[in-house]
């Protein structure tokens, strides 16, 4: 598939090289951890790989039925009782409303990358004697000050605005994406800076056509080369956005044909707490779904997309998550292009700050507690509550799966506890997170109190809105 030649064994052999390098272990004689650079290779997506082999085809082919099922009923609804063909678009063009204001937003957001780029490499030119962190604390801060900026007017204009959700999830999506890129130029450059500014001769500092580059191939982390395919298929990366484009309306229409008929007529002045349970298994099944097509969607055909118009050939974003055999492999698997940054700038920084399994044990924490953290600001901003679905998912019962998976011995045992896992939490997503977005909007009054009415679900204690 693609420009690169796929009957070629080498990149196969990537695969179950990359397979095998995360399943080892450091060796329990080493004193002191070592821990491993990131490496790029030319490599496809195991899912091309599987695909061509035919392991993964049926898969593929269930959820083509089901999405065609899916359009065929509301073609019928949108013609015989609506009226109107694709009347159930509705949902994407709501979602996509301020998409042109959006994106005015993100281009701004993009080009104060390249004032750092810039005022990096000329902040690198100005000689110091002292090259240690301390010294350079005026720089520091300055960072830390364009980052949080780069936070807050962003999302300033999204609340002035009211983006809906998908515009929404884009500026929170986009800042952190950015974010982590920027961050990543910085640490990789940064030895480079310091022998620079201390008089020392470095070979080249990165241009400007490297940077951009940089921010936009998919990798969070900073190299001077990637390895490159050969030439460029825009055929391929046509039919990947394609795709794309084909799993948002799949989405929609999970949305339109089955949780919005569901939500938006429940009572929720009359909610129990059984019902509220019970319909976490109602959530399920379109829970199930939207992660499918989240996974399939970016991290196999958005990514390989921009990796075909720039030519970039490692293109192992992630592994068989699906297949894994403890808690750590899962969330390791699942995007192999997250993990390497949080592992190089997140858990390597502070496990080696802090030597031992203690320091090992820390940097864990706060690897979960980071990873919760966006994830909960990505979805409490899109939908406008704190309602801590997301952290709870990820922070408190993914920390406890991931220290009881280490005690189950049989492979199947965990995969099964692992899709249990998956299943039961994609319920809670829909369900909880959707209950409460209706329940701020018209069918539930607000706490009298402003600090309780942000902190705590309407729809747990839902009283009618007054007239």
């Amino acid at each position: 598939m693609g420009s690169i030649d796929l009957n070629t064994q080498k990149e196969e052999n990537n695969n179950n090289v990359i397979l095998k390098e995360h399943h080892e272990d450091v060796s329990a004689k080493s004193k002191r951890r070592e821990f491993k650079e990131k490496t790029f290779v030319v490599r496809e997506s195991l899912l091309t790989t599987e695909f061509r082999n035919g392991n993964m085809k049926i898969v593929y082919n269930c959820f083509t039925a089901v999405f065609l099922l899916f359009f065929l009923r509301a073609m019928v609804d949108d013609i015989f009782v609506h009226k109107m063909p694709f009347h159930h678009t509705w949902l994407i063009w709501w979602n996509f409303e301020n998409f042109f204001s959006t994106m005015a937003v993100w281009t701004g957001m993009f080009l104060s990358t390249i004032v750092v780029y810039y005022a990096y490499q000329h902040w690198s030119t100005i000689p110091s004697k002292n090259t240690d962190l301390a010294s350079n604390l005026p720089f520091v801060s300055v960072y830390l000050t364009y980052l949080v900026a780069f936070f807050y007017f962003p999302l300033k204009f999204l609340y002035e605005s009211d983006l809906k959700c998908a515009c929404s999830f884009i500026i929170t999506c986009e800042t952190t994406r950015i974010a982590m890129k920027v961050h990543s130029f910085i640490r990789e450059n940064w030895n480079r800076a310091m022998l620079r500014k201390s008089g020392g001769v470095i070979d080249s500092w990165p241009s400007i056509e490297q940077f951009l580059y940089y921010q936009f191939c998919p990798s969070f982390i900073y190299r001077d080369e990637y390895p490159r395919t050969e030439k460029r298929d825009m055929k391929q990366a046509g039919l990947y956005f394609l795709e794309c484009l084909a799993l948002i309306e799949f989405v929609n229409l999970t949305y339109t044909q089955w949780v919005f008929p569901w939500l938006h007529v429940q009572d929720y002045t009359s909610l129990s707490f059984s019902t509220i349970a019970l319909s976490l298994f109602t959530g399920i099944i379109p829970g199930i779904i939207c992660l499918i097509t989240l996974f399939y969607g970016l991290l196999h055909c958005w990514l390989n997309c921009f990796s075909e118009m720039m030519q970039f050939a490692d293109r192992q974003f992630y592994l068989n998550w699906w297949n894994s055999s403890n808690m750590a492999e899962y969330y390791r698997n699942w995007n192999l292009v997250v993990h390497d940054w949080l592992y190089a700038y997140v858990f390597r920084d502070l496990a080696a700050y802090t030597p031992g399994r203690k320091g090992q044990k820390t940097a864990q924490m706060a690897v979960f507690f980071l990873s919760a953290v966006f994830h909960e600001y990505w979805f409490g901003v899109a939908f406008r509550c704190f309602y801590p679905v997301m952290f709870v998912l990820y922070f408190i019962f993914g920390g406890i799966f991931f220290a009881v998976s280490r005690l189950i011995t049989n492979r199947s045992a965990w995969n099964t506890a692992l899709w249990f896992n998956l299943l039961i939490g994609t319920g809670m997503f829909i369900a909880f997170y959707g209950q409460e977005w209706y329940a701020r909007r018209g069918h539930c009054a607000p706490y009298s109190n402003a600090v309780v009415d942000l902190l705590f679900p309407r729809h747990w204690n839902c009283q009618p809105p007054i007239s």
